[in-house]
Formats: C-alpha cells, sequence, structure tokens
C-alpha cells in the first residue's frame, strides 16, 4: 500500500486544504481492524466530513438510505417506502438551479453496489482508495444540508 501520509500532505499544501482530503474505498468485504459506523446521518456528505475529522469507518448500503442522491450515485436502492424521495429531492435541488433535470442522466453512478464504503482521512485510509476527495467546507456542509430535506 502506497505511504498516504505523504500523499495527503502534498495535497494540503498544494490546494492549501484546511481540512484533510477523504479516502473513499467500495469493498466486497468488511475491512479487518475498522468499525463499522453506528448511528444515522441526514446525508452521504456528512460521511465525508466525520473523514474529515479523523475517524476511519466503514458504511453499508442501508446507512446511506437517508441521501437519495447519495444512494443514486453509489447505485444503491432505496426501499420501497422511500424510493419516491429521490425524484423529489431531485426537482427540488433542480428548481433551485444546481443544475437541470435533463443533467440527471449525466449524474456518475457506480457501476455495481457497494457492499462496504470505507472512509477515512487520506493519511489513515486502512485499505486502497477506489476515490480520495476534499471539499470546501462550506459547499460540504450546503450540501449535507440540502440532502436533508
Amino acid at each position: 500500500m502506497s505511504d498516504y501520509r505523504i500523499l495527503e500532505q502534498q495535497f494540503r499544501e498544494a490546494l492549501d486544504l484546511k481540512r484533510p482530503p477523504v479516502a473513499v474505498s467500495f469493498l466486497n468485504e468488511p475491512p479487518a481492524g475498522v468499525e463499522k459506523f453506528d448511528g444515522t446521518e441526514p446525508s452521504g456528505c456528512s460521511f465525508w466530513r466525520l473523514a474529515a475529522q479523523g475517524r476511519a469507518f466503514y458504511t453499508v448500503p442501508s446507512d446511506h438510505y437517508n441521501c437519495p442522491v447519495g444512494s443514486y450515485r453509489h447505485k444503491i436502492e432505496l426501499p420501497a417506502d422511500r424510493a419516491r424521495e429521490l425524484p423529489e429531492i431531485l426537482g427540488t435541488i433542480s428548481n433551485l438551479g444546481y443544475f437541470k433535470m435533463e443533467e440527471v442522466p449525466d449524474i456518475p453512478v457506480l457501476k455495481e453496489t457497494p457492499k462496504f464504503i470505507v472512509y477515512a482521512p487520506l493519511s489513515k485510509t486502512p485499505v486502497d482508495p477506489d476515490r480520495a476527495r476534499h471539499g470546501h467546507e462550506r459547499r460540504m456542509h450546503r450540501q449535507s444540508r440540502l440532502h436533508q430535506h
């Protein structure tokens, strides 16, 4: 595995990041030695926030049900009683001017539903990440608030 501590430091310096970039990994088996997320969060963005604060943990698909857009992007099918939430939130976000409804098919979606998703600060990732992301704190917070509705 690469030395992600060095890579994180390089990202933080080059991009002037106030928070660490977050590593995200999609796995078929739970990662050894990593805590399973316990609780509920209002959105997928909340998992990034927790990881940016220093936590390393993994989630399962049902942990993402509170975020219809995040579930959509992760190819996680919402339960039947919550399936209507995706078109509702997409309509709200579109009405706020974030995108047009005809752009929805262009939203990146995973090819397969992950069984386990690991979130961690890049420097502390317990497995090689599939993605690393950083976000401006205000933008991430705004996204989290949007997903709560």
